[in-house]
């Protein structure tokens, strides 16, 4: 499971929830159908993540295409008005469901991910005690490469480099070292900005 590309695509899908509900507010026609390909594009992109979310998009989207046939069952002889009411607060309602859901996950990789983050700054100021660092010009997937060889030959960082190759994904450790180097070549060691802000 490699963590920074869930956020990635995650925060991507959810980005485009504020233009939708925007048509919601605005009453417009299209506002369920588009709420529809939107559920079916982030079930689409939790089933390549391999998430077991996708099912729960799925019934979002049965809900919203049940609900104009309650509608219509309901009040007997249902005009169309009142059928894309139905449906556009069905789908207003399984917008609302499937973000909660997707942020839920968005929270949780980042969570997990700004903790690995944290352990690999502390080895890496005991790291820093022990060698130097390699030169900031040196290219970046050289110089990450190198530090990680640091991270593994030295004994004080060793059981930190193999919890980080137990835990996470090449990616992901590659993805947390490249925003741990930049912030000590900056010397910005304070709080660890949002993975939301990189």
């Amino acid at each position: 499971m490699i963590l920074c590309v869930q956020i990635e695509k995650l925060g991507s899908q959810l980005s485009k929830l504020a233009q939708l509900m925007d048509k919601y507010q605005r009453g417009e026609p299209s506002f369920a159908d588009d709420a529809l390909k939107w559920l079916e594009e982030s079930e689409k992109t939790i089933s390549t993540l391999r998430l077991p979310e996708g099912s729960e998009m799925s019934a979002l989207r049965g809900r919203i295409i049940k609900a104009a046939s309650v509608s219509s069952n309901t009040e007997g002889h249902s005009t169309r008005g009142a059928q894309r009411l139905a449906r556009g607060a069905a789908a207003a309602e399984s917008l609302e469901r499937a973000e909660a859901i997707m942020r839920g996950r968005l929270h949780s990789s980042e969570e997990r991910l700004r903790l690995f983050e944290e352990k690999l700054c502390e080895g890496m100021t005991a790291l820093m005690l022990q060698t130097p660092l390699p030169e900031k010009t040196l290219p970046n997937m050289e110089r990450l490469k190198y530090v990680w060889e640091l991270l593994r030959e030295q004994q004080s960082t060793r059981p930190l480099a193999l919890y980080l190759a137990a835990s996470l994904s090449p990616s992901d450790r590659s993805f947390i070292l490249d925003r741990v180097l930049n912030r000590v070549y900056n010397e910005e060691l304070g709080e660890l900005p949002s993975l939301s802000e990189q």
